[in-house]
This record gives C-alpha cells, sequence and structure tokens, in this order.
C-alpha cells in the first residue's frame, strides 16, 4: 500500500551557503523511506534558522508565511487526489507541482499548462488557445472531471449551431481527445471519455477546379492587383502550397527547379518540382516574374486575396464560392485524376498521415461518379 506523504522545511540541505553565507530553505517530502525536495526560493543565514522556522530576521514573520503558504499548496495537491482516492507518488507529485496541475484544475487552466510545457509549434499553440476559448464560451469554468461523453456531445452539438464548419469542429475535438489523455497520464482522471466517442472524419470543404476552369482562369485578361493575386493563385494550383506558405516563399527556397521548404502551419519540409508538374506552368511563372519574391510579396493578406480572387472567378466564369485555399485542393485532386500516386502527393502537400490526402481521392472518386452518371444520361437521351 502506498504511504502518505509527510512533509517539512529543511535548511541548508547540500550543507553549502552561497556566496553571501546563506542557505536554502527547502520543502521536503517524505514517503517510504524516499524524498524529493523543491525549493522556496528563500535564503537566510545559519543563525536566522531555529526548529523549523526563520528567527532573528527583519522579515521573519512575512518569510514563515510565505514558507506555509508553498508547503500548504504542494500538501493540498495531494489531499486532492485523495479525494479521488489516488495516492500519490513522490514522482507524480513532483510533476504535479511543477506542472502547476491539480485534480480541481480547469480545463482551461490544465490545457494552457500541459501546451505551455511541451514542444509543440506556435501554430499549434494558438489553435489549442482557440480551443480553451471557444470551450469557456461554451461552458464557462469546466473542470478536467466534468468532460464525459455528454458533455462531448453537448459541445460538438453547440459548435454545429454556433455554425462552425464540420473540420474546424472535427479538428477541436482532435485537440480535446489529445488534452484529455494528457489528463489520464496524469492520474486526473481515471479514463478518457473519448474512449466511447468516436470523432468524424475530415471532409473536403472546398471542392476544387475542373480542369476546364483552370483554363479559364489561366487565359482571362486581367490586369493590376488582380492579375498578381490571379497568378499566385494559380501558383499555389502548380504547387500545392497553402496561402501561409506562398507568402513566405523565396527565391532561396527554390534549388534547381524544386521548391524546398518547412511548412509555416506543420514544420514539415516538402520538395515540389515546378518543371515536371502542370507542363511546367509554375516555373514559366517565375520566369514572367523574374524572381518569386515580386509575385509573393505582392499578394497581401488571405482575406484581402480572397475578396479580389471572388471578382477574378466571377471575370473567368466560374461560379463557385471558391477561396485561396482552393488552389492546393485543386493541386491535390487533378494530380490524382492524372493517376499520380496518392503516396507522392502525400509527399509534396507535406501530410504526415495518408489519411489526409485520401480526401482528395474521396473529391476524385465521387467526379468519376458524377462524369459516369452524366455520360450514361447522354447516352439514354441520344
Amino acid at each position: 500500500m502506498i504511504q502518505r506523504i509527510s512533509y517539512r522545511p529543511v535548511f541548508n540541505r547540500a550543507a553549502r551557503l552561497n556566496l553571501s553565507g546563506r542557505g536554502l530553505i527547502e520543502i521536503e517530502c517524505r514517503q517510504a523511506g524516499k524524498r524529493v525536495y523543491f525549493s522556496t526560493h528563500t535564503y537566510v543565514e545559519p543563525g536566522q534558522w531555529e526548529r523549523g522556522r526563520i528567527i532573528s530576521h527583519p522579515l521573519a514573520d512575512e518569510l514563515n508565511h510565505s514558507i506555509s503558504v508553498f508547503m500548504y499548496d504542494i500538501q493540498r495537491i495531494e489531499l486532492e487526489y485523495l479525494k479521488r482516492c489516488v495516492y500519490l507518488s513522490l514522482k507524480a507529485l513532483k510533476a504535479a507541482v511543477i506542472d502547476r496541475i491539480k485534480p480541481s484544475a480547469s480545463l482551461a487552466e490544465f490545457g494552457a499548462e500541459i501546451v505551455r510545457a511541451s514542444e509543440r509549434k506556435a501554430s499549434t499553440i494558438e489553435g489549442y488557445g482557440t480551443l480553451f476559448r471557444n470551450i469557456e464560451k461554451f461552458r464557462s469554468g469546466l473542470l478536467v472531471s466534468d468532460i464525459d461523453y455528454s458533455v462531448i456531445v453537448a459541445y460538438e452539438n453547440w459548435m454545429r449551431v454556433m455554425g462552425i464548419a464540420h473540420n474546424t469542429r472535427v479538428g477541436r475535438l482532435r485537440s480535446l481527445r489529445a488534452i484529455m489523455a494528457e489528463a489520464v497520464k496524469r492520474k486526473i482522471i481515471d479514463e478518457n471519455p473519448f474512449n466511447n466517442y468516436k470523432i468524424p472524419a475530415m471532409t473536403s470543404r472546398k471542392g476544387f477546379l475542373s480542369e476546364s476552369q483552370l483554363r479559364r482562369l489561366e487565359n482571362v485578361v486581367l490586369t493590376g492587383r488582380a492579375a498578381i493575386i490571379r497568378d499566385a493563385f494559380l501558383f499555389a494550383c502548380y504547387t500545392g502550397l497553402r496561402f501561409s506558405d506562398i507568402v513566405s516563399l523565396h527565391s532561396d527556397h527554390i534549388v534547381n527547379g524544386w521548391i524546398h521548404k518547412e511548412m509555416i502551419k506543420t514544420g514539415f519540409i516538402i520538395d515540389v518540382p515546378l518543371d515536371m508538374l502542370f507542363g511546367g506552368k509554375a516555373f514559366a511563372m517565375l520566369a514572367k516574374y523574374g524572381n518569386i519574391e515580386c509575385l509573393t510579396g505582392n499578394i497581401g493578406c488571405n482575406a484581402t486575396a480572397n475578396k479580389i480572387l471572388k471578382e477574378v472567378f466571377r471575370t473567368a466564369g466560374i461560379t463557385e464560392n471558391y477561396t485561396f485555399h482552393t488552389a492546393r485542393h485543386t493541386f491535390a485532386s487533378l494530380l490524382l485524376q492524372r493517376g499520380l500516386a496518392i503516396t507522392t502527393v502525400q509527399r509534396m502537400l507535406g501530410h504526415q498521415k495518408i489519411a489526409t490526402t485520401q480526401i482528395y481521392g474521396e473529391v476524385t472518386c465521387k467526379g468519376i461518379a458524377a462524369d459516369i452518371k452524366r455520360a450514361q444520361r447522354q447516352k439514354r437521351n441520344q
């Protein structure tokens, strides 16, 4: 049986005074003959410590109170676990104190601390921050232990009612599942509530330009900013780059006709041959502008680009409500239609999982099925 932990303040455990002749006060936590220590970051002279208390110091009362509060905070973490009939080991206690994680932590506090202590990328951390703010709007003050199957169902329904897009809902549920998995590891909860909840699959949201639409866009006569935005969109269609990677693309990312670049969103390295895809149209775009910066440096923000694109599509006779991200979908879908291996498309898109790339394959299959049905109808009508 795991024994309870005992706590006490100790002075100058290492028997080593600092250059000012002062020793460190620590909180000793003992269990089954083992010990861990937490620094109070308080130093006093040897004559100012007696029987576990600071004496003869101008701030003795304040410092003693501060040390008592710190020790109580550590004890309270163990007590909160004991309320749930969970006995902490010293290793688990140390992790909980370092991470400032308690069973009574709110979901937002717990999640923020987990993400802060992780090695996730800045864009991922920002996404988690959006998740926590979103959950606070859904139900303020939720504790980690409050999350169960019914709360997950209610949260997804709430997101749907709020008009949050399907893939965004899926992404947030996946992030929440990861946070709950961390809670299980730290024994804040016994089981991940997502074990009994199936998160829906991602779906293709934007569609893609057909071969004929792509040709119309290429041939439409435009001038000024509209021409630049159109060309940037086409360059994305030929390369599969996201908007963030297009606007951050520089000449040093292009070597011997290949784009070699770390993706802004995921950090994955992609390799895309400019002269081997879509008849080398991306390579021709470089020749048209002289260097890639003349194109990527004049795009502006995503919202403005999408606003201009809407008019560009209208001018080209394209009625669908496409956005700049449609270019990435177009790249993948058209290459899969042309018979390129899905693993090759996966590599050029920088997808970690092939299941993500398969979304475009599903769209292509739907397009093939639609074309077959259309041909069958035409034959019947002849």
